[in-house]
């Protein structure tokens, strides 16, 4: 699965957080090179152009989502709740945390938004509405986005 990386440059202090998985060192060596030489950059977000998972495949820069390599369409509000939820998997996101990272309106009922593109999502995402494989519910706290292959 692809993996976020954060580079931080400051003028006084120079700090690099990086994610990157051991078959990716050649990456990483490439990116401190550039580091030593920037010292004028303020901040950099550097993206994996993918995120994989299962047979989901995400094209960040051509904002496509494919599952089994058929292209499924989104709206703006569901590929970037996607996009969210997929580049921290596990990781529970409440409602409030989702639509202030994704709507750029304000919404009368956030809760429902939220509720109401997650809904529509699962239905083009999950090949098996009773055996979810992506995108999970944790009951009080919010949703989260974890691969769990369906055992037939």
């Amino acid at each position: 699965m692809g993996e976020e990386w954060y580079l931080v440059i400051g003028s006084k202090r120079k700090i690099v957080i990086l994610f990157v998985s051991d078959s990716e060192d050649h990456i990483l060596e490439k990116i401190l090179k550039t580091v030593e030489g920037s010292a004028g950059i303020e901040e950099r977000t550097l993206f994996l152009e993918k995120i994989e998972q299962g047979d989901l495949h995400i094209s960040l820069s051509g904002k496509k989502v494919y599952r089994n390599g058929k292209e499924i369409l989104l709206n703006r509000h569901e590929f970037d709740i996607l996009v969210y939820l997929a580049r921290h998997p596990g990781w529970i996101r409440s409602k409030e945390q989702i639509y202030e990272a994704v709507w750029t309106e304000e919404v009368m009922n956030y809760e429902n938004a939220v509720m109401w593109c997650i809904s529509q999502l699962r239905k083009k995402l999950e090949p098996d509405p009773d055996r979810l494989q992506y995108i999970h519910t944790v009951k009080g706290v919010g949703y989260k986005f974890e691969y769990r292959k369906n055992k037939n």
